[in-house]
């Protein structure tokens, strides 16, 4: 059985779930072939809205629609009952910034020096 709250989202009661395992891979698939989306960038939070969209079944048109601190709200509750996907994502953006500090570096290591 998930893991799952009840709350409000535009004055409707919404309940957001667990993701499965599957669902999240399935997520991630998703994030990988589509573009991001401007919601992500406007909110930066935790969890994409694909996630928010996932867990509560709220429509990205109806994220979208939404007022930015509705969203921010609706996120909270979502990284409440999904804590290992949140926290997943956060060691994947970390080891991506490792990697990209890895990669300038060895770059400057390999420029031809001015002299």
């Amino acid at each position: 059985m998930q893991d799952s709250v009840t709350t409000t989202f535009q004055d409707q009661s919404i309940t957001v779930k667990e993701l499965t395992v599957k669902q999240v891979r399935e997520l991630f698939e998703r994030l990988k072939n589509e573009p991001s989306l401007f919601i992500d960038d406007l909110i930066d939070q935790p969890v994409p809205a694909l996630a928010i969209s996932e867990s509560t079944g709220i429509s990205l048109e109806q994220l979208d629609a939404a007022k930015p601190s509705e969203v921010v709200a609706l996120c909270g509750e979502v990284v409440k009952v999904n804590p290992s996907l949140a926290s997943m994502i956060s060691r994947r953006i970390e080891a991506a910034e490792r990697l990209e500090q890895a990669i300038l570096s060895a770059k400057s290591l390999t420029a031809p020096s001015v002299s």
